[in-house]
């Protein structure tokens, strides 16, 4: 039984928080072998965020599900020397430090592919390259500042911040894209290439079919048109709330089902405004086996999503839970010829954990 369709492919994940996490995250659940290298001794910064239990934060667990850890500081020459090894047996290196901070080690693209001329080196930035934002340290609000986003979501002059990390989790999922289709121009003999995504380019183009067709065409002649998200509303009922096209009644005498069935039978597309608690026991969630039990070694009993791509021809993918701060690192450096005393002797020296 296949592992996934990425199987065999061996991928250095350099990145942390979220937007280079959840795209590898997505080539794990895959089957990729990644490899997420992490600094000994307090790792990933996301490790700590958000809700946890016995240490283990749940949005960790989920983006970085599947990974193998090594913990490993590549700043100290010798770890820098076991990555460059690594690099050299891997098809994919992904990275999201601010523009030029690995080139400045001696890890950028045009190092590395001396070492690996097939080497996908993957790279994430929130603003790009150049520009005069390019060295700002960039978080989501920041792009969704930027983006335009906010105006969308206007009440009168009042501006508001859309409550998930939306551009975080876009560019993920616009790089997990890229890379699959750098591997497969790899294997049609296009051989290694530098990759670059920015939060800001995926923003603005996640953001442009409808938010931005007011702006789409030059000069005269335009017909102008409202936002798409005009025509739809939430109404609310006497249990809870829909979400329908534009009713422009008063529904607060319907009960939420009562009223859903309604429209359904009148071919209105329509459903109940699930609040989060909602989501997890939403009866066609549950039907779609969406979310699944699984056992955490560390955090226990949680719910998690399932890879969102079904392949008919991948029925085993891997379910291995996140792993802990260098729990790999002895067999992912034993692969590059590293002994067990050599190990201890970096570990002695802050090089890997």
């Amino acid at each position: 039984m296949s592992s996934g369709p990425l199987e065999g492919f061996k991928i250095l994940d350099l990145s942390s928080v979220v937007s280079g996490p959840m795209a590898s995250v997505m080539l794990a659940d895959q089957g990729a072998d990644v490899i997420k290298v992490e600094p000994p001794g307090w790792g990933d910064g996301i490790r700590r965020l958000g809700a946890s239990r016995n240490g283990l934060s749940s949005i960790y667990a989920m983006i970085n599900r599947n990974k193998r850890s090594l913990a490993l500081n590549f700043k100290h020459p010798r770890g820098k020397e076991l990555l460059i090894k690594l690099v050299a047996q891997s098809d994919v290196l992904l990275q999201n430090y601010r523009p030029g901070k690995l080139d400045r080690i001696g890890l950028g693209y045009s190092d590395l592919k001396l070492i690996n001329e097939d080497l996908i080196y993957t790279s994430i930035s929130g603003m790009g390259s150049v520009g005069p934002y390019a060295t700002q340290r960039v978080y989501d609000y920041v792009i969704q500042g930027l983006s335009g986003v906010l105006d969308a979501q206007a009440e009168g002059n009042d501006l508001k911040m859309v409550r998930t990390i939306i551009y975080d989790k876009v560019t993920s999922l616009l790089t997990s894209q890229a890379i699959t289709a750098a591997l497969l121009a790899r294997e049609r003999g296009q051989g290694g290439q530098h990759v670059e995504l920015s939060m800001l380019d995926g923003a603005v183009y996640f953001n442009w079919p409808d938010l931005m067709w007011n702006y789409s065409f030059k000069g005269q002649g335009v017909q102008f048109a409202g936002d798409l998200a005009d025509i739809y509303e939430v109404s609310k009922t006497s249990d809870g709330a829909i979400v329908s096209n534009y009713l422009g009644a008063d529904t607060s005498n319907y009960e939420t089902e009562q009223l859903v069935n309604l429209l359904v039978e009148n071919e209105i597309p329509v459903s109940r405004a699930n609040r989060r608690e909602d989501v997890l026991t939403d009866p066609q969630i549950s039907a779609s086996g969406i979310i699944e039990e699984f056992e955490h070694p560390r955090g226990g009993p949680m719910l998690l999503p399932r890879g969102p791509a079904k392949f008919s021809a991948s029925l085993n993918l891997p379910k291995t839970p996140s792993a802990e701060l260098g729990q790999h690192t002895y067999e992912v450096l034993k692969t590059v010829g590293l002994e067990l005393s050599e190990m201890k002797e970096l570990a002695r020296l802050g090089v890997i954990g």
